[in-house]
């Protein structure tokens, strides 16, 4: 950024940090009381600065270098993600707590399975002041899971209904008929 003044330096830290909103980062760095359009239009005419559009690619740059190293790193992948979600979203409470003779017994982590141990977000132990242990086993949201499941799977979206209708109307010789308020010859 050794090119840049102090106000056109704040302008891109504020543009690369909010979600590259010119109008919102030109008003946090130069003036905050302009109107929508001013801040709009003096964002853009700072962004078609070559040296501005320089250090901001240069930053897109470096932090997509980022991003990858930590996928790399943690092997965050679209199946990765998917995986987690469906462990947490069919997850089965029975595979980390039992309950026999009326009490509830808490698994061993050792012998637990992946699928289980990776859907648990939380234990923990509280003792009272006589002495008895509670332990408390959270689980990830399966809500949450399963909605974004069904959001990457597409299910989330209504099916098309079939509609003989439209095959009618393709069909018919005279379609304008139905704008002119009359009904198909078969109708």
């Amino acid at each position: 950024m050794a090119d840049l003044t102090p106000k056109q330096r704040r302008f891109v830290e504020v543009y690369l940090s909010n979600g590259e909103n010119a109008a919102a980062a030109y008003r946090a760095a130069y003036r905050g009381d302009c109107t929508d359009t001013t801040a709009r239009a003096c964002g853009y005419r700072l962004l078609k600065k070559a040296h501005i559009v320089h250090l901001i690619d240069e930053a897109r740059t470096k932090a997509r270098k980022r991003t990858d190293k930590i996928m790399d790193r943690y092997a965050i992948t679209k199946e990765n993600v998917l995986r987690e979600f469906a462990r947490i979203g069919f997850a089965d409470v029975t595979d980390v707590v039992s309950i026999e003779d009326g009490q509830v017994h808490v698994k061993e982590t050792d012998d637990l399975s992946e699928d289980a141990r990776r859907a648990i977000s939380e234990i923990s132990e509280t003792i009272n002041e006589r002495g008895d242990r509670t332990i408390k086993v959270k689980s990830h949201s399966k809500i949450n899971a399963l909605v974004q499941l069904a959001k990457h799977l597409g299910l989330d979206k209504p099916e098309p209904q079939h509609d003989d209708a439209i095959e009618r109307m393709a069909d018919d010789p005279d379609p304008e008929r139905i704008d002119r308020g009359e009904d198909s010859p078969g109708g």
